[in-house]
């Protein structure tokens, strides 16, 4: 003879089939999540890439604004300024990297007028890098300096930055879209030779 669930077996498989739809949709969460982690990584790691490679060609081409100042106006452990024809149009413009907030900026300013004026209120900025890392969290700063006697072994120039004595520089950028987790943070570094400036005393 024949029988139906009784109602113990119909809430037992009811429940067995729930754990099992959670099992499940928890493991789809967990796979999306790293698909976004693996995408945010993705991202930061070429936002990164394209900063210091631009900053970079930027750098090696520093040179004597147009109004005839020193190729390189400021120069801290997380802000650099200085001067440099980024378009080719053989005029240098004021090219400013700086953070604000947790944020790598780049800001441009041409200059205008005869004789020359960079003028401040003119600058135009864009987000480079986000979610960035500065000391104590990072390795070490931004930026550092090397005078003409670097050997690649010696300590950087002591703050605060005397301009005049700079003529490489070494950038480590430090970025992690979730600071109180070090497992997603990314270090990308760059050491960059000012050409013009190589063969100054």
């Amino acid at each position: 003879m024949s029988r139906g669930f009784t109602l113990i077996e119909v809430l037992i498989a009811m429940s067995i089939l729930s754990g099992l739809v959670f099992i499940v949709s928890m493991f789809g969460l967990d796979i999306f999540s790293f698909q976004v982690f693996l995408g945010d990584v993705f991202t930061m790691q070429q936002d990164i890439s394209l900063t210091l490679t631009s900053m970079g060609l930027e750098i090696r081409a520093t040179g004597p604004s147009a109004n005839g100042s020193y190729p390189i106006e400021s120069a801290s452990s997380d802000s650099l300024t200085f001067y440099s024809d980024i378009d080719g149009d053989n005029v240098f413009e004021r090219v400013r990297y700086f953070v604000s907030g947790a944020t790598l900026k780049r800001g441009i300013i041409e200059p205008s007028g005869n004789p020359a004026v960079y003028n401040l209120a003119d600058e135009t900025s864009i987000d480079v890098v986000k979610n960035i890392i500065l000391p104590p969290s990072a390795s070490q700063p931004l930026f550092v300096y090397y005078d003409q006697n670097y050997t690649g072994s010696q300590s950087p120039l002591p703050l605060p930055i005397d301009v005049n004595k700079i003529r490489l520089i070494r950038a480590m950028v430090t970025a992690d879209k979730t600071p109180q987790d070090p497992v997603g943070r990314i270090d990308y570094s760059s050491t960059m030779l000012i050409r013009n400036l190589r063969n100054v005393q």
